[in-house]
């Protein structure tokens, strides 16, 4: 993890393929809120998500540690607070108008309103089951764990690279991720909820972990990638699908409550590094086609917003069949979305680069030197 083994060419721009993954992991959860949830797996979806941010924000981590020497923790967060707050707060404020006249149902206690925006909202739908917020809402517990996550994670990944010993990083990752594993047995065992077991912190952050750790150890965006062997790569893909398959097919409560989350996530990360290393071949490259990027662009708004609008539309015209009522959801989210990237995430992502901008500024010379310029 020094700065001499940083790959220049690839410490700049768009990672390629995660807005593709972006795209299929939020079409997973848009289908199984669309009345798919029997045969398509929504929580895969959210697990996808969770992988990926680690990989995400590890590497971006890792590339400023690397510029700079250090991680800027004020520009960090304020960077998080710019890409996830506006189209939060906007979407909570029209939900909210929304429940107020009885166009959606349920409402916001004050409690509720705090979850929602100050992202404790997976322990309060865990508390109230989901009381307190507008139907559709309770999407907010996974940006919980992420927000939980990107408090708590900043520090640690700043010691990891500091210190820049692989081994140790590895070792001490592995470790939190099979202690919040056994922490999900003993909950079993001992009568915790399911909503505990799949929505508080505690229980499902180690998805986030194992995000990091491929991030810090086997990184294709920045680290030497193996030359391509089609066999090999073909063989790593199947068998990851394989096992995702078989996550989905063996229903023992105890398995689908504790190492299922483990076996998803372990066997996500080799995608998710095969799509960024192999972004020109197949079977990656459509991961990289111009309508997945755009679906991936505009997945958050698409996240936040798709189940009200589903639960919407089925409360106003519950005479609707299932694929119109599909139909008309994407194209109502996708009327919410578009207008949400255009005047909002755009010009907070413009705010966002000329922050990243004085950080690489402030860096040393020597530094910039030795892993190459923006």
């Amino acid at each position: 993890m020094t700065a001499a083994n940083i790959r220049p060419e690839y410490a700049t721009g768009a990672i390629p393929s995660l807005d593709g993954i972006r795209a299929v992991a939020v079409a997973l959860v848009f289908l199984a809120h669309s009345g798919l949830e029997k045969i398509i797996p929504g929580g895969l979806g959210v697990t996808i998500f969770f992988v990926l941010s680690g990989y995400l924000i590890t590497t971006l981590m890792r590339i400023e540690h690397l510029r700079s020497g250090a991680i800027n923790y004020r520009g960090f967060y304020l960077r998080r607070l710019l890409r996830l707050m506006p189209p939060l707060f906007i979407v909570v404020a029209v939900t909210a108008g929304l429940a107020a006249f009885s166009i959606i149902d349920g409402e916001f206690t004050p409690t509720g309103m705090a979850a929602a925006l100050f992202y404790f909202g997976n322990y309060h739908v865990i508390a109230h089951d989901f009381h307190g917020m507008p139907a559709g809402l309770g999407v907010v517990w996974s940006l919980a764990i992420e927000e939980h996550y990107y408090l708590f994670y900043p520090p640690l990944a700043a010691l990891l690279l500091r210190v820049g010993r692989v081994g140790l990083s590895v070792t001490l990752l592995s470790l939190f991720c099979f202690a919040v594993l056994a922490w999900r047995y003993w909950l079993v065992f001992h009568g915790a909820s399911e909503d505990y077991l799949t929505m508080a912190t505690d229980t499902r952050v180690d998805a986030i972990l194992i995000g990091c750790l491929m991030a810090l150890w086997r990184n294709p965006w920045l680290d030497p990638v193996p030359a391509r062997r089609a066999t090999n790569d073909w063989s790593i893909a199947a068998i990851c699908i394989a096992v995702l398959v078989g996550t989905l097919i063996y229903r023992n409560e105890v398995f689908r409550l504790t190492a299922r989350y483990s076996l998803q996530s372990l066997a996500i990360a080799p995608l998710i590094y095969l799509a960024v290393a192999r972004a020109d071949r197949l079977p990656f490259r459509w991961l990289n086609a111009r309508p997945l990027v755009y679906i991936g662009s505009i997945s958050y708004t698409i996240y936040l917003s798709h189940h009200m609008i589903l639960l919407g539309l089925a409360k106003h015209w519950p005479q609707l069949s299932w694929i119109w009522l599909t139909l008309l959801g994407a194209l109502v989210t996708w009327a919410v979305a578009e207008p949400m990237r255009r005047w909002v995430e755009l010009p907070c992502a413009k705010l966002r680069k000329r922050l990243h901008r004085k950080v690489i500024a402030s860096a040393p010379a020597s530094t910039l030197a030795s892993v190459g310029a923006p």
